[in-house]
Order: structure tokens, then sequence, then C-alpha cells
């Protein structure tokens, strides 16, 4: 589904929630007066919402840092596999075809069957590309003597794929989403026992700050997989493999 109009309904939706809330609570307060000083009410909505403010923050930095990171892993593998098919070039021709097939091929295999599924499967499900950097590291051994630098290429073709793996699979945790969630209520809570003369100011109240904490919330949601759904682009690869010839 589209992520604006996945968004648009969580925000609608939790603000009907919490407009719903203060309804039912401005009804069943009509009778019972003010439930809190008004002094102290504010003084608890202004720590929690600080509170919250700061956790929902450093999270936030940590997984849009986290998006940049998958960026800019996708182009140094997509380099260190330019580099695996460059080294190959004072090899015998045979190998030198095989070593730029081999790069082609990982390329193509990251880009048709890795990338639409590298944000839903663990990397040790990932064979072929694995048997494609063991087939790439094959050849390069046997060339070490008078091709010194093809194992490194392979080296660095190889680190560069475990991290962009390890940063598809990366996420904040179910203890940093406890105190996010836990946060976000502790936060809102107080908007609802203000004890607004009129609805419509509380209401209103009330809306804007569950839609700045859903907003937020969803936000880290969607940036926490920097690869899932297509957010860290493919482009990389598929300028590498244009660059490089086929044999």
């Amino acid at each position: 589904m589209n992520t604006y109009l996945v968004g648009t309904l969580w925000l609608v939706g939790v603000s009907i929630a919490a407009l719903a809330v203060v309804a039912v609570m401005r009804r069943w307060r009509r009778d019972a007066g003010p439930l809190v000083d008004i002094s102290v009410l504010s003084a608890v909505f202004s720590l929690a919402s600080m509170v919250f403010a700061i956790v929902a923050a450093f999270v936030f930095i940590d997984v849009w840092s986290g998006a940049e990171e998958a960026r800019d892993a996708t182009y140094a593998e997509a380099e260190a596999a330019q580099l695996v098919a460059w080294s190959a070039s004072r090899m015998p021709e045979s190998d030198r075809a095989e070593v730029v097939r081999l790069s082609r091929d990982y390329l193509r295999e990251v880009i048709d069957q890795e990338w639409p599924r590298l944000g839903e499967v663990g990397a040790d499900q990932h064979v072929r590309g694995w048997q494609l950097v063991q087939d790439m590291h094959d050849v390069a051994a046997r060339h070490s003597d008078e091709v010194e630098e093809a194992p490194e290429m392979v080296q660095s073709l190889l680190q560069a794929r475990q991290e962009r793996l390890a940063l598809a699979g990366s996420r904040i945790g179910d203890a940093t989403w406890f105190a996010l969630l836990v946060g976000a209520g502790l936060a809102g809570l107080p908007v609802f026992f203000f004890p607004f003369d009129r609805a419509l100011p509380q209401l209103a109240l009330t809306a804007t700050v569950a839609s700045i904490i859903t907003l937020l919330l969803f936000t880290i949601q969607q940036i926490e997989q920097p690869f899932a759904d297509g957010r860290a682009p493919v482009t990389a690869y598929e300028e590498t493999l244009a660059r490089i010839t086929p044999p």
C-alpha cells in the first residue's frame, strides 16, 4: 500500500480515537469538576513531552543515519564489484572473461533477485550471491602471483556485501519501540485532562498532539529498515553494470 495513504490513515485513525476519548471524558467530567490543578497538569505535560521528544529525537537520528549508511553501502559494494572486474585485466583471456562475467552476474543477481526481498529475508538466504563471490575468489586465487590485487578486490567486495546485508537486517529493537510507544502515551495523556471550558479548543489541541506523535512514530517505523520498499535506490548497481563491458 502507498506510504502516503498508510500514513494518512494512521493520522486520521489516531486523531479520531483521541477525539472520541476527549468527548467521553468531557461528558463524564461535566458533573465531576476538574480532576487536577491546571498548574500541576501543565508541569506534567511539559515534562512528559520533553522526555518523549528527547528519546524520539535520538532514535530518529539513529535510524536516519542508518538510511544514509545504506545508500553509501550500495555505492561501496557496486564499486567493489567493478574493481574486481578491472583487476582481471592482466589475467589470461579465458579467466579475464570469467571474472567479468561473474561480476556482471553478481550485479544482476543483486538487482533482480536480492533487492526486491532485501528487507524481508536474512543474509543467509542470498545463496547465489555468496556463491558468485566464492567463484570470483577462486579465480583470483589462481592468479594471485601475477595479479596481487585481485584477491584484495574480492575481499573488499565480500566486506561491502556483508555490510549491506547487515544494514538490511538492522532494527531499533523491541525495547526501543516499547520506550517510544509508552513515552508517546505518557506524553499525550495529560491533554485529555485539561479543563477546557469549550470543547473546540481541547479537540483541536488533542488532534494536533496526537497527529504529531503519530507522524513521528510512523516516520521512524518507515525508515527503520533502510532497504525495505525501495527506500534505498538500486541505482549504484545499475550504473556499474552498464560500465562493465560484457566479455
